[in-house]
């Protein structure tokens, strides 16, 4: 009797990276932890996990929409100075990028602190619909030709909401899912539902929003950002025992007591071969 071969179901292997903020009950950065001191669990099934003590370099991405009040303009200009020992840090470098229907690059990657602050100053702002999901996929593919061994970073200045993007929101979290892009966002409008398009690709990949109110106000988001990009720890494993489908939710806790923990809610596997 002949047998027919039958075809082999190849489910491809991924490291899963979810960079863990850790602080006390004051929000101040917690250094020194191993992985030892956490737990994870992808989809309730705890995980062996590695952390990366490693120094990675980091590229930072900065996409400004174009269409901002007078008073947000006034605050992104004056965001070049504080860039550099905060967030881009040794070793680093930075871009800055506006949209509005689409991404324009005004500064490439540089470690140049005098170019990244002179592109700021230049931005020439308009009253344009803003593709804010189409310009975060177009900002994301740009990060990911960046050297591997590289952070990979994005600071929307935006308001929350999408004006025709031809992408979707599921789009952008699976180029995010993929890249491993952490995303923080500098909020120029009061108020967001939590089904916009900014609010949603921030929350997924473990980032956070900070309002755009006032110069103090930009002070204190850029330094937060700082510390906690320098004070993060990259957690790392390989699934096992979660062979479910659709979307795999990641908890991360700390053995430690009084200490809060946050990093990225989960991620889509990849569509087996």
């Amino acid at each position: 009797m002949l047998l027919t071969a039958q075809p082999v179901l190849r489910v491809p292997v991924r490291l899963v990276v979810a960079p863990t903020s850790v602080t006390d009950r004051g929000g101040n950065f917690i250094n020194g932890l191993t992985a030892a001191d956490f737990q994870l669990y992808d989809n309730n099934v705890p995980q062996q996990i590695h952390e990366d003590g490693d120094f990675l370099p980091i590229s930072l991405a900065i996409a400004i929409q174009t269409d901002l009040k007078k008073q947000a303009v006034d605050r992104v200009r004056e965001l070049g100075p504080l860039l550099g020992a905060l967030v881009v840090g040794v070793g680093g470098e930075a871009a800055i990028f506006t949209f509005d229907d689409k991404l324009e690059v005004r500064q490439d990657f540089t470690p140049d602190l005098g170019r990244l602050t002179h592109a700021l100053r230049r931005i020439e702002f308009s009253a344009r619909p803003t593709h804010v999901i189409d310009a975060t996929l177009d900002a994301m593919r740009l990060l990911d030709r960046r050297p591997e061994i590289r952070r990979r970073i994005l600071v929307l200045v935006s308001g929350p909401s999408d004006q025709g993007s031809q992408s979707t929101l599921n789009d952008a979290l699976a180029d995010v899912d993929m890249s491993n892009t952490l995303i923080y966002w500098l909020d120029t409008a009061r108020g967001a539902a939590p089904e916009d398009p900014v609010p949603a690709m921030t929350r997924y990949t473990g980032g956070q929003r900070y309002p755009l109110q006032n110069r103090q106000a930009l002070e204190r988001a850029v330094t937060q950002i700082g510390e906690e990009i320098h004070g993060q720890y990259l957690l790392s494993y390989t699934p096992v025992h979660t062979n479910d489908a659709g979307f795999h939710r990641i908890r991360v806790v700390s053995k430690r007591a009084g200490l809060e923990v946050r990093s990225r809610p989960g991620y889509w596997p990849p569509t087996p071969e």
